[in-house]
């Protein structure tokens, strides 16, 4: 009940686990910055301060996960009819943000620490606590880690390499302690501006891993290649490609792509193959799929000819090169090959020059013969 007051009724198991180490992390936070603010205060350190301002920041990035785990869980709406589930990567984003303003400001505030150095007042307790506080912070993170593996997300995945960033800063304030306590000298700035480093550093990571997935990243090899498997070991189908999919939220992918087909199926069978493989690979992969149907002539020795010979000729421009929606019209006193070519991404030759090279190498063995090409890049 408690949980559903926070993110709300509709959310599923994969939301309460996120707001379960949501609230872990609230308070975890909120206990080691008012230790180390404590501590910060009455030893006279910029760098255990800044430290416990960090564990404060990660309080309120702890709160902005759960906001966005509330928006994740909230259903399709008719402004939003995909669902809200790229709201978790805008919390990933914010998290980011956050690591890098404050690696930023911690490493101005170290440089003035490194002219106008003071005094530190340190002893025993100091240590302990700062001891504690790694302690506790990297086993938040291992925590972290585990839940964002066990439901893949990428913000409370940002919050782990937080915590573990945050155990590097405070090992680094615990030797410019030690350092100052054993030898009289005053590291504090040097250290905070050491700490600086790997926070920004972090933060810029994770604000690539949040930012990809907002403008449409490449979707993981393994989720192409298993729908591709699937779909060419079904019997019925003799090849597929134009194969797209739309990331929406973990978990919340729509895949759309072509499959060709013997011409000769009725389109009541053909309508049967493309429905059980659609169910099939949204229970196998959890996708949302739709499907088109290329028909394609078989048993046509002329038209297998002119095919193979389509191939043979792309082939011959580039391997990566491959026909598909292959056709055969009258063409004055002699032929055109309608088709439709798959070309791989950043691929080195334009449309125009595949163009210009297939025809000069087609019209070379049937002069009169011509070529309508349609060029498909590849988003998959």
């Amino acid at each position: 009940m408690f949980l559903e007051k926070i993110i709300g009724k509709n959310s599923g198991t994969r939301e309460k686990y996120a707001a379960t180490s949501c609230l872990v992390g609230v308070v975890v936070n909120f206990f080691l910055a008012a230790m180390k603010f404590a501590i910060g205060i009455l030893s006279n350190s910029i760098a255990i301060i800044a430290d416990a301002a960090n564990n404060l920041s990660d309080v309120g990035t702890s709160v902005m996960m759960l906001i966005g785990f509330r928006l994740t869980a909230k259903p399709a709406d008719e402004e939003h009819p995909f669902g809200h589930g790229r709201a978790e990567y805008l919390v990933g984003l914010l998290i980011s943000l956050v690591m890098i303003f404050f690696g930023a400001d911690l490493f101005f505030n170290s440089i003035k620490s490194v002219i106008w150095s003071e005094n530190l007042d340190t002893d025993k307790y100091t240590f302990i606590a700062l001891v504690l506080a790694v302690a506790v912070k990297f086993f938040l993170g291992v925590y972290y880690r585990r839940v964002a593996k066990k439901i893949e997300s990428p913000a409370i995945h940002a919050a782990s390499a937080d915590s573990f960033s945050d155990c590097l800063g405070t090992v680094a304030v615990i030797f410019s302690v030690a350092i100052y306590a054993e030898f009289g000298i005053n590291v504090d700035g040097v250290a905070g501006i050491l700490i600086s480093g790997p926070i920004a550093y972090g933060g810029f990571m994770n604000l690539k891993s949040a930012v990809n997935p907002l403008l449409g990243e490449r979707p993981a090899p393994e989720l192409i290649d298993g729908i591709k498997k699937v779909v060419n070991d079904c019997p019925d189908i003799t090849g597929s490609h134009d194969l797209i999919v739309h990331g929406y939220g973990v978990g919340k992918n729509f895949v759309s792509m072509h499959v060709e087909m013997p011409e000769s199926m009725t389109l009541s069978a053909a309508h049967e193959v493309v429905d059980r493989l659609e169910r099939h690979l949204k229970s196998e992969f959890n996708v949302f799929v739709t499907i088109h149907v290329d028909p394609v002539l078989t048993d046509d020795k002329d038209f297998d000819d002119l095919h193979s010979l389509t191939k043979r000729i792309l082939t011959s421009i580039d391997e990566k090169l491959s026909p598909h929606d292959f056709r055969v019209v009258p063409y004055k006193n002699g032929r055109k090959l309608v088709f439709d070519v798959a070309v791989p991404q950043n691929f080195y030759l334009t449309d125009r020059e595949i163009r210009r090279q297939f025809h000069r190498k087609l019209m070379n063995i049937y002069p009169l013969y011509r070529a309508a090409i349609q060029f498909d890049h590849q988003y998959c």
